[in-house]
């Protein structure tokens, strides 16, 4: 159980190599400090490879997972965290601006190839979820106005009603003045 809930392989594995797998995960978490994140993806990453794969161990898998990130992402990860200790030297920041910038550059490209040969690029320049909420504000506002037309609406047939009501009551006493002062 403890090894499951921690994304390490358990079926068809010996209880040996179950204790020495949660070992190995145990040590590299709190004796290495590597973040769990970091460890499950590296569990995830040895699942897709199969069980007979050569990835046989949590080091050869944190190494293949680690060797897979792009080194446009490390670059830029590597300013964030200098940047949060203070250590970030604009030559850093520089180069993973240039980085960004040829990124940009390439899927700008790839986007004008697509377009010529007829093929459409997605976009995810729209965001659905702003969208829904801006929706959902605008009908809550409608409705609260509605409503609000509706009680003042309420109102003015109550004032209305009142007003003819005093007006049949004087006519009724025929003094034209109002019964209840009386």
């Amino acid at each position: 159980n403890a090894c499951a809930s921690r994304g390490l392989r358990t079926q068809g594995m010996s209880p040996g190599r179950l204790r020495d797998d949660l070992q190995m995960w145990l040590d590299l978490r709190l004796k290495y400090g590597l973040p769990s994140t970091l460890l499950v993806l590296s569990n995830a990453f040895m699942y897709t490879q199969g069980k007979d794969s050569e990835i046989s161990s949590q080091i050869d898998a944190l190494q293949s997972v680690l060797s897979s990130i792009p080194e446009e992402l490390f670059h830029e990860i590597e300013l964030e965290v200098h940047n949060a200790e203070g250590a970030a030297t604009n030559k850093q920041r520089l180069e993973v601006l240039k980085e960004q910038q040829e990124l940009i550059e390439e899927e700008n490209e790839q986007n004008e190839e697509n377009g010529n040969t007829g093929q459409a690029a997605p976009k995810d320049d729209e965001n659905i979820d702003e969208e829904d909420q801006k929706k959902a504000t605008a009908a809550k506002e409608a409705q609260q106005q509605s409503e609000a037309a509706e009680a003042e609406k309420d109102v003015g047939e109550a004032v209305e009603h009142e007003r003819k009501e005093t007006e049949t009551e004087t006519e009724k006493d025929g003094t034209g003045e109002d019964s209840s002062k009386r």
